[in-house]
């Protein structure tokens, strides 16, 4: 396999392509460029853990933008519980957006409504809008080590 360097905004438009969860960025080329061969792999024979999670009843059945938002970043938690604790760091202009202290949550904005995250110590703020969700869960995922293709996905499960 080769590695080609291909600038953001390109990388963008591949990840704009991806038509479900078992995608990458070589499967949409391969369609966008009509291109037969062995990558041609189906979700239900190659789904990444994060797919597996996606495609879960758990997930599923998470309440709207919110019980999605928390349910993945449960699993965030449960898949790289040492590593998670880079969620300190991840802040707003004004606002704490992580903290495993709820009082410092409240102390750092009006109406924050802090839910625990399921399965780890840290609570999170949920009066946000769905996109900034969606900018936490990619700067977490980020600090976190995850490609790009993986993050966009998880980004885009929240909102539907």
């Amino acid at each position: 396999m080769k590695t080609i360097e291909i600038d953001d905004e390109v990388y963008e438009v591949l990840l704009g392509r991806i038509r479900d969860f078992g995608d990458t960025p070589n499967l949409v080329l391969r369609r966008e460029l009509n291109i037969q061969g062995s990558e041609k792999i189906s979700l239900s024979t190659q789904a990444s853990p994060l797919q597996e999670f996606l495609n879960s009843t758990e997930f599923r059945f998470a309440k709207g933008a919110v019980g999605r938002f928390l349910a993945i970043l449960s699993w965030l938690y449960k898949n790289n519980g040492s590593a998670f604790s880079v969620v300190e760091d991840i802040r707003g202009r004004g606002r704490i957006y992580f903290s495993k202290s709820v009082e410092e949550l409240e102390r750092s904005g009006r109406s924050v409504n802090p839910k625990k995250i399921s399965g780890s110590p840290y609570w999170v703020i949920t009066t946000t809008p769905t996109d900034l969700k969606q900018d936490m869960l990619g700067q977490v995922m980020k600090a976190l080590g995850c490609e790009m293709a993986t993050i966009q996905l998880a980004k885009r499960a929240i909102e539907r």
